[in-house]
């Protein structure tokens, strides 16, 4: 006969007895999952406090964008006008060049008499 079957019963207990080691050690205790779960729970609670962060300079810095805005739309306002102005006192400028011009000719001066 084999040795197989000469030490079966043998060959059966070893064999459970191995699965049960094995099987015993590849579960993980409360404890160890309890202190995974709170390390990962610290780091994702890090996580958030600095999205929180990065949330608040980003609220500020469109706050801060939309006021650069308005005041850029106060300044174009302002410079259409200023523009506008301009164009104004030049057109008068310009009807009373001609003005100016006829004032500043010199007189033509009187003719004598020859002779």
């Amino acid at each position: 006969m084999s040795w197989l079957k000469n030490h079966a019963a043998t060959a059966r207990v070893a064999a459970v007895i191995i699965l049960g080691g094995l099987s015993a050690t590849a579960c993980a205790t409360n404890q160890y999952v309890d202190e995974k779960f709170a390390a990962v729970n610290s780091r994702i609670d890090q996580v958030d406090a600095r999205l929180m962060t990065a949330t608040q300079r980003a609220e500020a810095g469109n706050t801060s964008a939309a006021s650069a805005s308005s005041q850029a739309a106060a300044a174009n306002s302002a410079a259409q006008a200023a523009a506008t102005e301009a164009r104004t006192a030049n057109q008068r400028l310009d009807t009373l060049t001609p003005r100016i011009d006829a004032l500043e000719k010199p007189a033509t001066p009187a003719r004598r008499p020859r002779g």
